[in-house]
């Protein structure tokens, strides 16, 4: 237990600061733009998830599921990684500058914004090396390490930002450059510290592991596209049908939302590489169902102890950015249900049968379509939360029950009871005001705490034994 605990704070380390930092980042830029011009960020980044879809082709997680067989020769796995990823970043790359008036009007509704458009695609290549050395860190449990490059691009973020915003313009723009700027920076560090000294050989290309990691991958990809429209189409339908403005507060509501995003990337990042070794060691099932237990119940509390400081969103993001008080609320469902479903659903990375993850992203991702179809011409910004926080509820029942139906029938009560108390608490904080949501929280917090009380009493033991 002890053991655990040092590799999951050194693996903290990176996204709590990095969390704080980007926290410190959202009320800056708030101050100097406006919402519109907040907005026309947000699609730069949304550009950015949708290239990164595409240019892995799945064999970034084809990296993780090999990583234990090639412990003696890492060099050989990375190299056939990351191939095809940079070939395509290269040839994704030069279509969108060979396009790139339509890419500018596409993200920006501008046909002049070419300098954006052409550090996007040098951008590219950049990510992709950044990505695959910060997989070999992690897979390989380099907790401060992997800390320490994820607070130098947030710190690069916020400082570049900051400068541009002095002696360039107070736009959009210097919100692009600075993220573009980052990540290439990044990229070149990392590059030279885990990768060159690989000294990677063409002549290691492997035909027979590049089909298997190929085989892994490219099956992910469809999964990946329903992903993107799960995690973005919100802000695509924001955009069109409510413009810059709104998208730029429901970005902003978003932000915050990256508060509980700590614990979500915390757990992830130690909980990937633990799971799939447990389960190559054989390591008893009640180990999975105190993890879950314990992200349920630290998940459920958290979200509710956010929803009692939520008026503190409308303070730090300014007086522009008020209204995103009644769109916090349900966005912090995204987080909550996909940690959840990160330690209950391991049981389809085990048994390889990646199609499943497609079924999941596909009927979660409909059901947000269709919530942001009929919620955003009422609601704008709080609909679009809405529409995600359902989409995610639905996204943790299937992955669990899926996982549950070819792995292990692990008990679902504990998850029925949170769902039911979380979902009416964001009800009630997006249209009711008053002290008497606040207390109604509090009791939800004192029931949560009360009907767990067994596995909690558990945890706090074992903590007592290190």
């Amino acid at each position: 237990m002890r053991k655990i605990l040092e590799h999951l704070g050194a693996f903290s380390l990176g996204p709590i600061v990095s969390a704080f930092l980007g926290f410190l980042t959202v009320p800056i830029i708030t101050y100097f733009i406006t919402p519109d011009e907040y907005g026309k960020s947000s699609m730069f980044v949304l550009a950015q998830g949708m290239i990164s879809m595409f240019v892995y082709l799945g064999m970034d997680q084809a990296f993780v599921r090999e990583f234990n067989l090639y412990t003696d020769n890492i060099k050989k796995l990375l190299l056939n990684s990351i191939f095809v990823p940079i070939v395509c970043a290269i040839v994704i790359g030069g279509t969108i500058i060979v396009f790139s008036d339509f890419f500018s009007i596409i993200l920006f509704d501008e046909t002049d914004e070419i300098i954006a458009i052409v550090i996007l695609s040098i951008m590219i290549p950049f990510m992709v090396v950044e990505n695959f050395s910060l997989l070999k860190i992690r897979m390989e449990e380099k907790g401060v390490q992997y800390s320490i490059f994820n607070i130098l691009l947030k710190t690069l973020v916020l400082v570049i930002t900051i400068g541009l915003f002095f002696i360039y313009e107070k736009s959009f723009r210097s919100v692009v450059y600075a993220m573009a700027l980052a990540e290439i920076i990044n990229g070149a560090i990392l590059y030279i510290i885990v990768i060159h000294p690989l000294k990677l050989n063409i002549k290691d290309l492997d035909k027979n592991l590049l089909k298997r990691m190929l085989k892994f991958g490219i099956p992910l990809l469809p999964a990946m596209m329903m992903s993107w429209i799960l995690v973005s189409m919100d802000k695509v339908m924001l955009r069109i049908m409510c413009g810059y403005g709104e998208l730029g507060l429901y970005t902003a509501a978003f932000k915050i939302v990256s508060i509980i995003g700590i614990v979500q990337t915390c757990f992830t990042l130690y909980w990937t590489p633990v799971a799939y070794r447990w389960n190559e060691k054989n390591v008893s099932k009640k180990n999975y169902d105190c993890v879950n237990t314990t992200v349920a119940v630290i998940m459920s509390i958290l979200c509710l102890m956010l929803l009692l400081l939520k008026n503190i969103v409308g303070i730090v993001l300014g007086k522009d950015f008020i209204e995103a008080i009644n769109i916090f609320p349900f966005l912090l469902l995204y987080p909550i249900m996909y940690t959840m479903s990160e330690s209950t659903a391991v049981g389809i990375g085990f048994s390889r049968k990646t199609y499943y993850s497609i079924i999941v992203s596909s009927i979660s991702g409909l059901v947000n379509i269709s919530l942001n179809y009929i919620l955003i011409p009422l609601y704008g910004g709080a609909g679009a939360a809405i529409a995600t926080g359902c989409a995610f509820i639905v996204f943790f029942w299937v992955r669990t029950m899926i996982s549950r139906k070819i792995w292990w029938k692990f008990s679902i009560k504990k998850y029925f009871f949170i769902t039911i108390i979380l979902v009416f608490n964001c009800l009630i904080h997006t249209w009711v005001t008053g002290v008497y949501v606040y207390v109604i929280s509090g009791i939800s917090i004192l029931i949560i705490l009360i009907v767990n009380y067994r596995e909690i009493k558990l945890l706090v033991d074992r903590v007592k034994t290190i």
